[in-house]
């Protein structure tokens, strides 16, 4: 079985997970759990509940993907723990997804260093003192750069699909044809 946790926070994007974990929900070979700072609940912004599975201090090392969702909580004050949790995650070359605020924190802690990505606005990111790696922002939906992947806020499609191939849950053509459908729907 393969795992899948996401991060979430409270007022966090539900849309911007969605595509993504019902995909891998629906496949018998993956699990999702969710962790958070400590609470045992997250409201999402659209209102619904989620119960936290996992406590920043109980998440697993051994996982197979670590999905931040943006939202409206991510200038909270930097977390340690958090960070030193993504940087094992991306270290052990687990796969690794963050979308709109949650790119934000990466590039506060200065995670996006080394990697080519996206966001919601250069001239945020480029407000932070870690943040050293304007030359590898580009502008577009989604951005895949080996086990990172990023998005701005509005490209929950695209981030699904950018990592589904990341993690060969299907091939290519499967992928990019299932999010063309979601894009256009059936009459597109």
């Amino acid at each position: 079985m393969k795992n899948a946790i996401f991060f979430l926070l409270e007022d966090y994007a539900d849309w911007q997970g969605a595509y993504l974990s019902t995909r891998l929900n629906m496949s018998k070979k993956w699990t999702i759990k969710t962790v958070s700072l400590k609470s045992t609940t997250c409201k999402s912004i659209g209102g619904f509940t989620t119960v936290i599975d996992y406590s920043l201090e109980e998440v697993p090392q051994n996982i197979d993907l670590f999905v931040l969702i943006g939202g409206d909580s991510w200038g909270m004050e930097d977390n340690d723990e958090l960070n030193k949790l993504i940087t094992f995650y991306l270290k052990k070359g687990i796969i690794v997804g963050a979308i709109c605020g949650a790119v934000d924190f990466l590039a506060r802690n200065g995670h996006l260093n080394d990697y080519n990505h996206t966001g919601n606005s250069l001239d945020l990111l480029k407000q932070y003192k870690h943040y050293h790696n304007e030359r590898n922002f580009f502008k577009e939906q989604s951005v895949a750069d080996r086990n990172l992947i990023t998005a701005n806020g509005f490209a929950s499609i695209e981030f699904s699909e950018n990592i589904l191939k990341a993690l060969k849950f299907k091939s290519p053509e499967k992928i990019e044809k299932e999010h063309e459908l979601l894009k256009k729907g059936l009459y597109g």
